[in-house]
């Protein structure tokens, strides 16, 4: 595994910092030749976002910069660039040297059509531990049962995108945890038919939240797991977390169980 850097919010200590958008058509070795141009006019890249919508055939381009040495103006660089790409080129810069945050995109889509959201890991981790101190064990039901629905959504939406079935569509379901910074998910068992599933989450973004607990602490993920497994299972089950981290297990692990005629706790 790599660690991963999602280009929004960049420290650079000592930089002019520079965020610039452009679009350029979708065609091999454009975009190089493109960056190309940085490179000439001495300005430093520091992240490349791009995205091709391929209905549209054009390429998407975020890029932040360090302009301190740039051997000519900004309007001026903008004008090459314009040239180069044939589309209007946005820039912006900051009223922090080397701090900025990405001030030229907005939704973000992790693909055409599916609006996302980007949240701090530290930001996340006091949400749930406000909601525990707010509400007590309460806040567990709310957590697992708000995820429930999330969760079942997701795997009726990536079954029809994906257009896979059993085991093959649950291993590529489960590469959304890691995709999305929730933890890593490995599936240990799977035997529908007995209902016998068995998954591991790796570096639990919920759970590190309560080292020393005495008890399993997964509401959210578990949550989300339970509705993800219904949804693809086409039957109400939950998973049960019999290994935790925030009990010092190495990982958290997850068995599923059936729900008979009552709702889900």
């Amino acid at each position: 595994m790599f660690a991963r850097y999602v280009p929004w919010m960049i420290y650079a200590k000592g930089r002019d910092i520079h965020e610039f958008y452009f679009e350029i058509p979708d065609r091999p070795g454009l975009l190089k030749r493109v960056l190309e141009v940085f490179i000439d006019h001495n300005v430093h890249v520091l992240s490349v976002s791009a995205y091709t919508v391929p209905e549209e055939n054009v390429v998407q381009v975020f890029i932040f910069a360090d302009v301190k040495g740039m051997n000519l103006s900004l309007e001026e660089f903008k004008e090459i660039l314009k040239e180069e790409t044939g589309y209007d080129v946005r820039a912006t810069g900051s009223l922090v040297k080397g701090f900025m945050m990405g001030e030229l995109a907005f939704p973000l889509y992790v693909f055409p059509g599916v609006r996302s959201m980007i949240m701090l890991e530290p930001d996340f981790q006091e949400m749930l531990k406000g909601f525990y101190r707010k509400l007590g064990v309460i806040a567990a039901t709310f957590l697992y049962h708000l995820a429930y629905s999330g969760g079942k959504l997701m795997s009726e939406y990536l079954s029809r995108k994906l257009g896979l079935r059993g085991k093959e569509l649950l291993v590529e379901m489960l590469k959304f945890y890691q995709a999305s910074g929730w933890g890593r998910v490995e599936l240990v068992e799977y035997d529908p038919y007995r209902l016998n599933i068995t998954l591991r989450l790796y570096e639990s973004i919920e759970c590190k939240a309560f080292g020393g607990s005495d008890r399993p602490a997964s509401q959210f993920i578990r949550g989300h797991l339970s509705g993800l497994l219904s949804g693809l299972l086409r039957s109400d089950v939950r998973v049960i977390e019999t290994k935790c981290i925030a009990m010092g297990d190495p990982y958290c692990e997850f068995r599923l169980e059936h729900v008979k005629e009552e709702k889900i706790e």
